[in-house]
């Protein structure tokens, strides 16, 4: 499953997200960072612990575990 946060700050959100990941038993399999318009857009890659496909209520868990860490940097930016 591939994620991409975009951001207008340039402070990575990896290590917040990692943290919630790894509670729920994912792993970052693959990460970038990329400038864009004047901010960060990361995405990630993420597998199961020990691999395998995120499927099904496991898919919207990492979502939602992802999206207020997002959400909070905007917020705190705004």
């Amino acid at each position: 499953m591939a994620v991409e946060i975009g951001q207008r700050s340039c402070s990575p959100l990896i290590g917040s997200v990692h943290r919630a990941l790894f509670a729920l038993g994912l792993d970052i399999a693959s990460y970038r960072a990329r400038p864009e318009g004047g901010g960060l857009v990361e995405r990630l890659v993420l597998e199961r612990s020990g691999g395998g496909r995120i499927e099904g209520a496991l898919s919207a868990e990492a979502k939602a575990a992802i999206l207020p860490i997002a959400l909070q940097v905007c917020v705190t930016e705004g």
